[in-house]
């Protein structure tokens, strides 16, 4: 039995710890659980957005950027998320550092973008500047302003450390450190080697939907049967293992077997024809014509044969996978990090998607990041991601991807309908409860405005 209990952490308030859990109910017979609701407000309200941004935003840990973004020194990218903006880079000796995007004479903003070849961080105001380790260097007119303390005048440092290739920055100068707060996640994943994925691009699509509404669909699996058919013939839906900790939850989706809502079960033909259609471009095979399925030797099951399939299309790339299982590749990992980062992990691929709050609650932008993987031992220089804007709907990021991105465009006008007064979720939704619970930690929501039984057996 999986429960959801609320626990004490100190100052840090109460928190969900739901253990892990299952998709497929393990019990017969109807329950007599009541549905778990959330106002649908959270979703729409400018208020609702407006706490969010005073309280949440500047205490949570962020994604900021990437190692392959900074990589070397004088490195720089700006990072905005709602009306803070940050400044992550490498200094002179190479060390990550981040601050607030801003200077202290008259606050205007220091950085825009991203770049090279910084040396000095200098206002085009009024010309202030700054050491890359965000040390005073200059104030021209000096005497002018009186007595100023040097060290009183620093950059505004933030707190910035990583994740395998991800670089996190979080707002809050008492902020626990980001191993706690990434909480299990890291061990979990340490299977798949992130450090040796690097960043190949980076798309910003603006999205005419809340930041929620975004990340709640990279947050469930209940919609594959819906919006991802072609899925059903290669993916067990009903049997994704969930374990969430405090900030972090993990999904575990397997693949290389069809799903039991499928009747009748889907010939061997067919399974491979669904695996082209959904991993063409991993495993080397004409989505529309893959040709029969290759025999199966004996002691193989279908499952071992994609596996060697994609052996043999990575080996072929360069990339060795023959230190996983057959299991390892043919499973996705799925990390949903409060509040608003998926990241998506096959041995061979890393995929990561963050949702940023846009100008009104009814708008937001999806970051998209690609990664590929290199040989462990592969100490070449890391090159920059392209990093580019691009109209929702106007770049394909494969099959299932550009149907989430399709269903984008509608999913938040029904938000604002009178009747829809709470969203409902099912056991399954585990993970978009853990979003609403921290919601609720951050912004001081006391009583719970979520409603139902809090106990999934």
């Amino acid at each position: 039995m999986t429960h959801i209990a609320a626990r004490s952490d100190g100052d840090r308030g109460t928190y969900v710890d739901i253990g892990s859990l299952r998709s497929r109910s393990e019990h017969a017979g109807v329950s007599d659980r009541r549905p778990i609701t959330v106002p649908a407000d959270r979703y729409i309200s400018t208020g609702f957005a407006a706490r969010e941004e005073q309280l949440m935003w500047p205490k949570v840990w962020q994604l900021a950027t990437t190692l392959d973004s900074v990589p070397a020194p004088g490195d720089y990218v700006e990072f905005t998320v709602g009306r803070l903006s940050a400044i992550v880079l490498r200094d002179q000796s190479g060390t990550l550092r981040a601050f607030q995007n801003v200077c202290l004479h008259r606050g205007i903003e220091l950085c825009h973008g991203s770049g090279e070849g910084l040396t000095e961080l200098r206002c085009q105001y009024h010309r202030w500047c700054w050491n890359l380790d965000g040390a005073l260097k200059e104030i021209p007119s000096r005497r002018d302003f009186g007595v100023i303390d040097n060290e009183e005048y620093g950059l505004r440092a933030l707190a910035v450390d990583t994740w395998g290739p991800l670089v996190f920055v979080n707002f809050d100068p008492d902020a626990m450190p980001l191993a706690e707060y990434l909480g299990g996640a890291p061990a979990d994943a340490a299977h798949q080697g992130l450090d040796d994925f690097r960043c190949r691009f980076q798309v910003t699509v603006p999205v005419p939907a809340n930041w929620k509404t975004t990340a709640d669909g990279f947050s469930e699996t209940l919609h594959v049967q819906g919006l991802h058919p072609e899925l059903l013939h290669i993916y067990d839906d009903l049997d994704s293992d969930q374990v969430a900790w405090t900030h972090a939850a993990r999904s575990r989706q397997p693949y290389g077997r069809p799903s039991p809502r499928i009747r009748p079960v889907p010939s061997d033909q067919e399974i491979w024809n669904a695996y082209a259609a959904v991993f063409s471009s991993r495993v080397g095979l004409d989505p529309a014509d893959p040709g029969p399925v290759p025999p199966i030797g004996e002691g193989q099951t279908l499952l071992s044969v994609m596996a060697d399939q994609l052996r043999a299309a990575r080996a072929a790339q360069g990339v060795d996978l023959d230190r996983f299982t057959d299991e390892q590749l043919m499973t996705l990992d799925q990390y949903n990090i409060f509040p608003n980062i998926t990241v998506l992990v096959f041995p061979d691929l890393l995929s990561v998607l963050r949702s940023r709050p846009g100008d009104t609650p009814d708008s937001c932008y999806l970051d998209a990041f690609q990664f590929d993987r290199v040989a462990p031992d592969d100490t070449a220089s890391r090159t920059k991601p392209l990093c580019v804007d691009v109209p929702l709907g106007e770049a394909s990021f494969g099959l299932v991807l550009d149907q989430d991105f399709a269903l984008l465009r509608h999913a938040q006008r029904g938000l604002h309908q009178p009747g829809l007064t709470r969203l409902t979720l099912a056991q399954e939704e585990i993970r978009v409860l853990n979003t609403h619970r921290n919601l609720e930690r951050y912004l001081g929501i006391e009583p719970s405005e979520i409603e139902g039984d809090h106990a999934f057996a």
